[in-house]
C-alpha cells in the first residue's frame, strides 16, 4: 500500500520536458522503500535511474552535484519542497504528499482541547488537507489562524526546522498550536519560538502537548556554561542549502574580540561524534539548527546555535528566542 504520492506524471513529464536519459534519485529515510517502485518508473519511461545514497535531511540537503558527478542529466529529490536554491542541473521536488488522511487523528481529539484560538501548522506531506482541516476546526466552534513562512519553506503553515515562520507570523492572534506531523523536533521549535503550547497530532495515531520550558531551560543552560569556555569549534557544512561562510567568518571575528580561541571545521555531514579527539571546549553551528538543539544532546556535546552566541557575546536577550 502507498503512503505517499510519488507524482509519478509530474515526474514523467519533467524527464520529457528535459530529455534527460540518466536521472539521480534522492530519497529521505522515510521514502527510500519505494527506491524499487521508482526504479521500475524509470525503467518505463526508458531512463536510467542512480540512487544517491548521501543524507537527504531536506531541500537543503541536496545531491545535485553528486548526481552531475556521476553523470545524470537530472535529479529527483523526494520529500521536500523547493526552498529556491541554484542548482547545477535540473531539479524536480517530488513533495511525496501523504495519502493518509490525518482528519479522522485530529478530529478525536478536539474535545480534549481547551484553546479555542489555534493556528494550525504541518509539514509539506499534509498540506492537501489543510483545507479540510481548517474546516473541520471551524466547524467545532475553533478560531483558526494559519500564518506565512518566513522565507525558506514554500507555503502557509509549512514548517521546517530552520523556518517556523508559519507559526511565528500568527503567534499574538492564537492562544496554541496545532501542528499535524511526525516526529517532536518541528513541534518544539514552535513551542521554543513562540512560547505557546503545542498540540501534536500524529496522523498514524496519537496525541502529545508540548511546551517549551524543559528545553528553553536547557538553552539557557547550554549558553551559560559557554560564558567560561575558550576554545570554540565553528561547524560549517558543505550542504548547498546549509553553507554559511560569511556567518561563519562573523561568528569568528566576534569571538576573537571577545578573547576566545577557535577553529573552523568543513564537513558535508556533521558528525560530532568524530571532533572529540580535537579537544575543544564547546562548538558553534551554522549548519541546521537540529545539530544544535537535538544532536548535541546525544553526543553530549556543548553546541551554540548562532543566535545563542549573540546571546553569549551580551549582543542580544534570550528572548523570544530563535532557532536559526
Amino acid at each position: 500500500m502507498l503512503l505517499y504520492d510519488l507524482e509519478e506524471e509530474k515526474i514523467k513529464n519533467f524527464l520529457q520536458n528535459t530529455k534527460a536519459k540518466k536521472v539521480g534519485v534522492q530519497l529521505p529515510p522515510g521514502l527510500r522503500g519505494y527506491w524499487s517502485e521508482i526504479s521500475r518508473f524509470l525503467e518505463e519511461c526508458g531512463v536510467e535511474g542512480t540512487l544517491i545514497g548521501s543524507s537527504c535531511y531536506g531541500a537543503c540537503d541536496l545531491a545535485d552535484s553528486d548526481a552531475l558527478t556521476a553523470g545524470c542529466d537530472a535529479l529527483l529529490h523526494f520529500g521536500h519542497a523547493d526552498m529556491g536554491l541554484e542548482t547545477l542541473i535540473p531539479v524536480l521536488y517530488v513533495e511525496a504528499r501523504a495519502l493518509i488522511d490525518p482528519s479522522p487523528s485530529v478530529e478525536r481529539i478536539l474535545s480534549s482541547i481547551t484553546e479555542r484560538k489555534l493556528g494550525l501548522t504541518t509539514t509539506v506531506q499534509y498540506l492537501s488537507y489543510l483545507d479540510k482541516l481548517a474546516k473541520i476546526l471551524s466547524s467545532r466552534s475553533f478560531e483558526v489562524q494559519i500564518g506565512r513562512p518566513s522565507g525558506r519553506a514554500k507555503y502557509q503553515a509549512q514548517v521546517l526546522g530552520c523556518d517556523v515562520g508559519s507559526a511565528t507570523s500568527i503567534a499574538d492572534c492564537v492562544e496554541a498550536f496545532l501542528y499535524v506531523g511526525t516526529g517532536s523536533f518541528h513541534p518544539l521549535g514552535i513551542a521554543a519560538a513562540t512560547s505557546k503550547k503545542v498540540i501534536s497530532v500524529n496522523p498514524f495515531g496519537g496525541k502529545e502537548e508540548i511546551f517549551a520550558d524543559d528545553f528553553l531551560r536547557w538553552r539557557k543552560g547550554v549558553i551559560a556554561k559557554s560564558l567560561s569556555c575558550k576554545t570554540f569549534g565553528i561547524l560549517l557544512s558543505t550542504k548547498k542549502g546549509q553553507w554559511r561562510p560569511g556567518l561563519a567568518r562573523k561568528i569568528e571575528q566576534e569571538l576573537k574580540k571577545a578573547g576566545k580561541k577557535c577553529v573552523t571545521f568543513i564537513q558535508d555531514e556533521i558528525h560530532l561524534e568524530e571532533l572529540k579527539d580535537f579537544g575543544l571546549e564547546a562548538y558553534i553551528c551554522t549548519a541546521c539548527p537540529r545539530i544544535a538543539l537535538d544532536d548535541a544532546r546525544v553526543a553530549g556535546e556543548t553546541v551554540l546555535t548562532p543566535f545563542e552566541v549573540e546571546v553569549m557575546l551580551g549582543k542580544r536577550g534570550f528572548e523570544p528566542y530563535s532557532l536559526f
